[in-house]
């Protein structure tokens, strides 16, 4: 979801005061960002949630368990290929290895991630909508 001039027409918000709109997506993106994660945890274990955690938090420690638990030469997989260039590397930082572990720990534990973050996105947009006439009165 791209959150830009578009965004705000598609919810009725394009005439919303030019000083107030990148704070206003600045808050959508965050809140979108929040609500996708609260729900991909639902259902996961703690131990899970904590190992995520540690991935997206650069733990080299919850890192070296999850590139071992893999049992794979994650150098060689596509994904982190793209991430390296991506990022102009040749070789990868704990920050793309912690990037490549994210997309394998969601692939792996949440395959129904796109689902989630569609369904969310619907639903933000649509209260944003609703709320538009009110928005944009304050």
């Amino acid at each position: 979801m791209q959150f830009d001039d578009n965004f705000l027409a598609e919810v009725g918000l394009s005439n919303l005061p030019a000083d107030q709109k990148s704070a206003f997506l600045a808050h959508a993106q965050e809140e979108l960002e929040v609500r996708v994660g609260t729900k991909m945890s639902e259902g996961l274990s703690q131990e899970q949630i904590s190992e995520f955690e540690g991935i997206m938090n650069n733990d080299q420690q919850v890192i070296r368990k999850v590139v071992a638990d893999l049992g794979i030469d994650f150098r060689q997989d596509p994904i982190y290929q793209k991430l390296l260039a991506k990022y102009n590397l040749s070789e990868g930082t704990w920050e793309v290895i912690s990037e490549y572990l994210s997309i394998k720990w969601i692939q792996k534990n949440r395959p129904d991630y796109r689902d989630i973050v569609t369904s969310v996105a619907n639903d933000l947009k649509a209260e944003i909508k609703q709320d538009a006439p009110a928005i944009l009165a304050a």
